[in-house]
């Protein structure tokens, strides 16, 4: 491990991506084979002032036995104390960095889809109030990858020395290959602010999606606005929710989703690698769906709640993305989805609307989708056009051929 690159990238996602702050807490979930890279952001965080940093680990390994071993009527079982530990992370407003990598990603490939269902629904049904808080930005929250041995063979296709070439991958789409990356990451989020800019000033009522297999039309209420960069939290503090990030997106009208839409990459789907995945919506909702792999978990996946099959996203990324310039796909949803246009089934963010309700009931009203789930699925692709369309049915190219024009 380069060390030296390592605590660059660890402080850059403390500092940039959390903006922490002294005397603030740090909660750190990752997979335990991250450890050797916690350990680095746990050094860093004390350095800027953290009051405390608690790291919680996931080891699919455990998980895995409990899937097998486990009776059925225990599936379902999650204990009490993961809402109230939740809920003081969001009261006493603690910063949270999720590190998103796993030992390794294809652990989950074969598994039970319908005990492996029960299991993650339990899990996010006990963590709805978690999601809530984190989706309206009440406090700074981050995702970000390290990269595991078994995952980077899956990206590269082999094994040799595979720490030095998949951070020769890695650098520039972290923006850490130049003497600022602060700096570059402001840029960067300039561009974005000024496509959002754009896309809040036109009000498109719809979206059009049109390529092969694909004509997607997807309704926007007039009080949606668009996001992308850094976000501002709670406490009046700028954060970057992902490092990296590539996209603008917003929260459409769960009600007015219709066409057929087919995925260009793949999507890890409650552990298991989904491929070809398409979707048919009518008046808001799935209708009819397949998969050339998983179609089964797929299934499993939208029948989670009433409204799984329902869309909480959608978001605009041009192929300039130095990710899907990489040519790789990378079997991480934080980076592959900052590769393409995608749609997210499940949740909505409440930070895309005008003065947002607080509520279930309130937010369902406004036409913002309430689920236990949020799933990005990647439809865009340098084949792929995307129309805004205003409410006389006139249409603005904001993406062609993958590229936006706007």
């Amino acid at each position: 491990m380069n060390k030296a690159l390592v605590e660059k990238y660890a402080e850059t996602v403390l500092r940039s991506g959390l903006a922490l702050q002294p005397g603030q807490p740090l909660l750190v979930r990752s997979d335990i084979a991250s450890r050797a890279f916690v350990e680095i952001v746990t050094e860093k965080a004390y350095d800027l002032g953290s009051a405390f940093v608690h790291v919680v680990y996931a080891d699919q390994r455990l998980d895995l036995a409990r899937l097998r071993k486990a009776g059925p009527d225990t599936l379902e079982y999650v204990p009490s104390f993961v809402r109230t530990v939740n809920r003081a992370y969001v009261a006493e407003n603690w910063a949270s960095l999720s590190v998103s990598c796993s030992e390794d990603p294809d652990a989950y490939e074969g598994a039970d889809a319908s005990r492996l269902g029960r299991m993650r629904k339990a899990a996010s049904r006990a963590s709805e109030e978690w999601l809530a808080a984190i989706s309206s930005n009440q406090m700074r929250w981050n995702v970000c990858l390290f990269p595991t041995e078994l995952w980077t063979r899956k990206v590269l296709g082999s094994e040799g020395d595979w720490e030095a070439r998949i951070w020769d991958v890695l650098m520039p789409i972290l923006r850490l290959d130049g003497g600022d990356p602060a700096a570059s990451w402001l840029a960067h989020d300039a561009e974005l602010k000024r496509r959002t800019a754009f896309l809040n000033s036109r009000r498109f009522s719809s979206f059009r999606f049109v390529g092969p297999g694909t004509d997607l039309t997807i309704g926007m209420a007039p009080d949606r606005i668009f996001a992308g960069g850094r976000c501002e939290a709670r406490d009046g503090l700028q954060f970057f929710p992902n490092i990296p990030t590539e996209e603008v997106f917003c929260t459409p009208d769960y009600h007015l989703t219709h066409g057929t839409v087919r995925c260009t990459r793949p999507v890890q789907v409650m552990g298991s690698n989904v491929e070809g995945a398409w979707f048919r919506f009518e008046k808001g909702r799935v209708v009819q769906f397949g998969a050339d792999r998983n179609d089964a978990v797929l299934g499993q996946y939208l029948e989670t709640d009433e409204r799984a099959s329902c869309l909480g996203e959608i978001a605009l990324v041009g192929c300039d993305s130095p990710i899907y310039r990489s040519g790789l796909v990378f079997h991480n949803i934080l980076f592959d989805e900052n590769a393409a246009c995608h749609i997210a089934l499940g949740n909505g963010y409440t930070e895309c609307m005008e003065n947002p309700p607080e509520g279930r009931d309130a937010l369902l009203e406004r036409g913002c989708n309430v689920s236990l789930v949020h799933t990005d699925f990647m439809i865009g692709s340098e084949q792929v056009s995307v129309f805004g369309v205003d409410g006389t049915g006139a249409e603005t190219a904001v993406i062609r051929d993958g590229y936006f024009v706007v």
